[in-house]
């Protein structure tokens, strides 16, 4: 399915489940707040956890911070993604069209590469730089990398409603 075939967007838009979201007063309020909410939990997790990879507060060690900050970062990105695909589904022909909410998907995509990257390479060596050392270049430009595309990600998903 391609990004610009509206009959998916119109059935979604149209579903009960839109319809249930629309009508109940508070509940896309409720919805947006608990993306935001959750949205300041990834992003302060990540953002913590990419500060720490570029060398600050080097006496923590890397894996007790990756233990402790990436559950966090996990569960706040499933109700990240609930919350933003229950708002997407109200108006979902619109957003679909959305050049920032198109960006905002792509980056969200380089952000999960990034971090699988981080994971599945970068991290392997984690015991030579886990404290006290500079962490090696790679790892301090996944860092950047990963600090820059959660950073679109935020803007362009504050974009979506003036474009």
């Amino acid at each position: 399915m391609h990004i610009a075939d509206t009959t998916w967007w119109l059935w979604l838009e149209n579903s009960a489940l839109s319809s249930l979201i629309r009508q109940w007063l508070w509940l896309y309020p409720i919805l947006s707040t608990t993306h935001i909410l959750g949205l300041a939990i990834v992003f302060g997790s990540v953002a913590l956890f990419d500060l720490r990879l570029l060398g600050f507060s080097r006496h923590l060690l890397v894996t007790d911070m990756a233990r402790y900050l990436l559950p966090w970062s996990f569960l706040s990105f499933v109700v990240v993604v609930l919350s933003g695909f229950l708002m997407f589904a109200v108006n979902a022909t619109q957003i679909a069209a959305n050049p920032a909410f198109r960006l905002k998907l792509l980056l969200l995509s380089a952000a999960g590469v990034n971090a699988a990257f981080f994971h599945r390479v970068a991290f392997k060596s984690v015991k030579f730089w886990n404290r006290g050392v500079r962490t090696p270049r790679v790892v301090r430009a996944i860092a950047v990398i990963s600090l820059v595309l959660w950073t679109g990600v935020i803007i362009c998903g504050r974009l979506i409603a003036y474009i």
